[in-house]
């Protein structure tokens, strides 16, 4: 049960009241949520655009990342469940045919954490319009923003001792000068290079590279790591 701070009723569904009673409305997103949901967006998350008010959904095997953005969501957060253990999406991806030989003990479970619906997650709905998740041209890459895209899709490379960012963006592979203007624009190196790969099931792939010097940069920018994605951070950029 969730408090309605407007009216100092109890909740099992606080969105549903909201959204019902013409008396009490959503309380407004924080400039941190709303960056957040920024970066979520720009990487694996999706926006649930079914219901009159639009939710943000996020689908991992990290669960200690889902559960620090549900902390960070409060009264808008819907909690973490467990979307598929290890062994059904190795059942799903052999009868899908992505991996015919695919065993339980190569897959981890996955989790999932959805908000609830909000008024002002519609704004997102726009991302879709084409029927793919396009990003709009002015994105603020602020730290939180960016640091929760790396989260997602980044990854760094350590080659002969240097180490390097990576960050992947296959739904943008074709708008790569957009994406160099989005880290200009908010100050940033723009990628040194982009990598143009194939999956398994023929579709491309796409991955923003950056120098070492660039990294440093970026790894400096986005300050520490959240939990559940330390890894993702060089030991001297987690102090």
């Amino acid at each position: 049960m969730v408090v309605c701070q407007q009216c100092s009723n109890e909740y099992k569904s606080i969105s549903s009241h909201w959204s019902k009673n013409s008396s009490c409305s959503h309380p407004s997103l924080t400039q941190e949520q709303y960056e957040i949901v920024v970066g979520l967006l720009m990487g694996d998350g999706t926006l649930h655009r079914s219901n009159k008010n639009a939710k943000i959904q996020a689908q991992m095997t990290t669960k200690e990342y889902l559960k620090y953005i549900d902390k960070k969501f409060g009264k808008f957060g819907n909690g973490v469940t467990l979307a598929h253990t290890a062994s059904e999406k190795a059942t799903l991806n052999k009868k899908s045919g992505f991996q015919q030989d695919a065993k339980e003990e190569n897959y981890s479970n996955i989790y999932r954490w959805r908000s609830c619906g909000h008024p002002e997650l519609n704004q997102f709905r726009s991302w879709y319009e084409t029927g793919n998740k396009i990003w709009p041209d002015d994105i603020d890459l602020t730290p939180t923003v960016l640091k929760h895209w790396f989260c997602g899709d980044g990854c760094w490379s350590n080659t002969n001792g240097n180490n390097h960012i990576q960050i992947s963006m296959a739904n943008e592979i074709k708008n790569r000068e957009k994406v160099d203007k989005l880290f200009n624009s908010s100050n940033l190196p723009e990628p040194s290079s982009y990598a143009i790969g194939k999956r398994k099931d023929g579709s491309k792939t796409c991955t923003a590279q950056f120098t070492v010097s660039d990294s440093e940069i970026l790894w400096d920018y986005m300050g520490k790591p959240v939990f559940g994605f330390e890894y993702k951070w060089p030991q001297e950029y987690q102090e």
